[in-house]
């Protein structure tokens, strides 16, 4: 697909922030309220300077002329949680949140009663938890943050000079005490948080391993929509399948059981080799009659694909669309399931693209059987790397959105008439 389809749109709002900001997220509880996480380097630092740029440096050998690399020195960032409240278009700064490590991710918990907590992951691999309560005079509250070191109980310790990074995370589907989260160096672990204000506890054995940073991480809905959960939860344990993408270029799953913290009944880890680059982004949207479910991906190579997993087995890439930029997230607007006349069922997707801005696609299946990507519209104002977009929910037909840029720091609002 062109690069240059879809509807050109313009911003209605914009404002420079402080920092840059990595990611963005409306809180589902509150829908006229946003957060915006940011990741600053210090200017003492070396190295990496952006999100994106993490894997180049941290794994490069040697120098630009071939001469062995320095030694890597831990590098300074810090950070900050940024409140926004979105009303009859305007955009209110309501709290700044200074924070010690650079924020990475930054999403609120989906589930009913917990929908106004948001959690964060930091340079630092700490996990923070915060509440929403716009009644109050500082509505953005702290609940409690800890370490990877504190949540393996000390079996896991980064060594002097060593980094870990927690790059992304994802909660469950059907627990909202469950999450999973990913490193910088390759691992994807599963973390239980019985109650928010503390004695949260990370798997010291990570479920999956990429051979380099792992970027995105998804906890599929298929099982939860099959009743396993509900049933593991009667012997204690809870049945997950996780999907995750690295920078080694793979998308790995793995399906399992997690009882009392311990890793049980697991598959075998299955790596699909279907991107060009390192993988960024997933969705899982649906799971179909014969069990087979269906995800989307996107990848630094520029493009958005949909593959089809079996319950046992490898993916089937069904169909791919390039953006023209590396797909870093994707975010679902809806999805009917109830066939029509063009096709059996349709997805709509807002995807950040890095530097090509960000993206509205359609992807459907025909009533003849095709899988088809279409760009509904395209925001390009950015000068930078887009990290982060998100959409006010429940506007019906009208999108409302804010998108970032990194290195111009820019935020922007903008509608779509998704018809």
């Amino acid at each position: 697909m062109a690069e240059g389809e879809g509807t050109l749109i313009r911003s209605l709002r914009s404002q420079i922030l402080n920092l840059p900001p990595s990611c963005v997220e409306f809180c589902p509880a509150f829908p006229s309220y946003f957060l915006v996480g940011t990741y600053s380097l210090q200017p003492e630092s070396t190295g990496a300077s952006d999100i994106a740029d993490m894997s180049a440096d941290a794994n490069s050998d040697t120098e630009g002329d071939g001469r062995p690399a320095r030694a890597k020195q831990p590098q300074s960032r810090n950070g900050s949680i940024i409140a926004f409240r979105l009303a009859d278009g305007n955009l209110t700064h309501v709290q700044t949140m200074p924070q010690p490590s650079a924020l990475l991710d930054l999403r609120f918990n989906p589930h009913e009663g917990s929908r106004n907590i948001c959690a964060v992951v930091s340079s630092t691999a700490t996990l923070a938890l915060f509440r929403l309560s716009p009644d109050k005079e500082q509505p953005l509250t702290h609940i409690h943050t800890m370490d990877i070191t504190a949540m393996s109980r000390g079996q896991i310790e980064p060594e002097a000079g060593e980094e870990i990074l927690f790059l992304s995370f994802g909660w469950h589907p059907s627990r909202a005490d469950m999450m999973a989260i990913t490193t910088s160096t390759g691992h994807v672990y599963l973390v239980h948080l019985p109650m928010l204000n503390g004695d949260w506890e990370l798997s010291s054995i990570p479920v999956t391993t990429h051979t380099l940073e792992t970027w995105c991480v998804a906890l599929s809905p298929s099982l939860a929509v099959a009743g396993q959960p509900d049933e593991s939860r009667e012997t204690g344990g809870v049945a997950c399948k996780v999907y995750s993408g690295g920078d080694d270029s793979m998308l790995r799953s793995r399906t399992f059981t997690w009882n009392e913290g311990v890793v049980t009944d697991a598959l075998p880890s299955l790596a699909s080799r279907g991107h060009d680059a390192g993988v960024t982004a997933i969705l899982p949207l649906l799971t179909q009659e014969s069990g087979h479910e269906l995800i989307v991906t996107g990848s630094y190579d520029e493009h958005i694909r949909l593959f089809s997993v079996p319950p046992f087995g490898k993916p089937k890439q069904l169909a791919e669309s390039r953006l023209g930029g590396g797909v870093w997230r994707l975010k679902l607007i809806d999805l009917d399931t109830i066939p029509s006349q063009d096709y059996v069922w349709r997805a709509r997707i807002l995807a950040s693209c890095m530097h090509a801005g960000a993206r509205i696609v359609e992807l459907l299946e025909t009533v003849g059987g095709a899988h088809q990507f279409a760009v509904l519209g395209r925001f390009e104002e950015h000068k930078s790397m887009n990290y982060g977009s998100d959409f006010h929910p429940g506007r019906g037909d009208r999108l409302t959105a804010v998108s970032t840029s990194f290195y111009d720091k820019l935020l922007c609002l903008w509608e779509f008439e998704m018809g």
